[in-house]
């Protein structure tokens, strides 16, 4: 086996402004990015690496990863561009400003997909500047939350497992070669009644902790992907939706019947990452702020639905 190549990442332009978050296996960064005409630029890393363009004012980039031909697209929002973790991809670009979202992936990830993610079946294909409505979308809800400050909750934390598992799949499924495309589909697993229980039960008495999606797969005695889907055919929700109402919900009883305690304790108690992040999410499932609906209680509580099971 030869060496392992060097990790280079030149952009070949300049940071107008970069938020960025990471977690175990998935990496997001928010940039506004200006770039001259003529610039060249040259990756290598040793994860998968999206760019997905949020914005722009035009301009060109031409592109060849290496054992692929060369590829001139133009720039446009909703572009996804995907470098294989290992592939070394040169290009030249147009005079442009961009915001885009670039997502990092650990190369070892799809283990947790079961079958469908076996490293030895998957042969990933490069592309750039593609429509893709998925990866903007995945993009998207990453960005929303690097913007609320949040990042390092248990909650941030199951979110990441999630959206990395299904962006992975979908990379499996649409951007890798034929063995991966050819191999027979799993049977959908199923979660018993007793098993689903065990899994609820264990969310349940860790809310405030860090629950990871991997954990709650192994508590099925599933692998990652598996197990996601099987939780939502028996519940109807995504192990993340569904931990996200438990918490909202039992963040919505302590405020009820808890006024001693302060919000920011409540957030941490349910495993939120802070108070804004409480604040933010609250509001959505609820439609007032933690503070308001303490104030109301026994009129807005009625607006509330449990969540599915």
């Amino acid at each position: 086996m030869g060496k392992r190549a060097a990790v280079v990442h030149e952009y070949g332009g300049n940071d107008l402004w970069r938020r960025s978050a990471d977690w175990d296996g998935l990496g997001v960064d928010h940039v506004r990015w200006r770039v001259a005409d003529g610039a060249e630029g040259l990756t290598r890393r040793p994860d998968h690496l999206l760019f997905i363009t949020l914005s722009c004012d035009g301009g060109h980039t031409t592109a060849a990863v290496e054992g692929e031909r060369p590829v001139e697209s133009a720039d446009f929002p909703g572009a996804t561009t995907f470098i294989p973790a290992g592939r070394a991809r040169r290009t030249l670009y147009r005079d442009s400003t961009i915001t885009y979202a670039a997502l990092r992936l650990a190369p070892d990830l799809p283990e947790a997909l079961g079958p469908l993610g076996d490293p030895a079946r998957i042969e990933f294909i490069p592309h750039t500047n593609r429509p893709d409505p998925f990866l903007h979308q995945m993009a998207a809800a990453l960005v929303e939350r690097t913007a609320e400050g949040t990042g390092d909750g248990p909650a941030d934390r199951l979110f990441a497992d999630s959206v990395s598992t299904a962006v992975l799949l979908h990379l499996v499924r649409r951007y890798s070669g034929r063995a991966a495309r050819r191999a027979a589909p799993p049977r959908p697993a199923r979660l018993d009644g007793r098993t689903l229980r065990a899994v609820l039960d264990h969310i349940e008495d860790r809310l405030g902790e860090n629950l990871r999606l991997d954990a709650l797969a192994g508590v099925a005695g599933m692998d990652r992907y598996g197990f996601a889907r099987a939780f939502r055919a028996a519940t109807g929700l995504s192990p993340h939706r569904y931990v996200t109402e438990r918490r909202l919900e039992r963040a919505a009883r302590l405020l009820r019947q808890r006024a001693d305690l302060p919000i920011a304790d409540i957030a941490y108690r349910v495993g939120l990452s802070s108070q804004s992040h409480l604040t933010t999410a609250f509001r959505r499932r609820y439609g007032a702020t933690p503070a308001r609906y303490r104030a109301g209680a026994p009129s807005l509580a009625s607006r509330a639905s449990p969540a599915r099971r």
